[in-house]
């Protein structure tokens, strides 16, 4: 099975480590700049709001912060 980190988890990871409003928006701009640094489709994620382990690890390095599991 695969394990599923949905965006407004990941979302809310990344406003805790850097303590500022991300917000959807400006999640889909990083988003958007780690998929084009590594050459992934522009469908890749068409019809899902999750990111598999391997992306969230890849994206987690790209962000510079652990965005896989929660800091509570």
């Amino acid at each position: 099975m695969i394990k599923k980190h949905y965006f407004s988890s990941v979302i809310r990871r990344l406003e805790q480590a850097i303590q500022s409003p991300v917000g959807e928006r400006g999640f889909k701009i990083l988003l958007y700049g780690w998929r084009v640094k590594h050459h992934l489709p522009v469908y890749l994620f068409y019809g899902r709001d999750y990111m598999t382990d391997q992306e969230i690890h890849s994206f987690s390095d790209y962000a510079g912060y652990d965005l896989a599991k929660d800091t509570d």
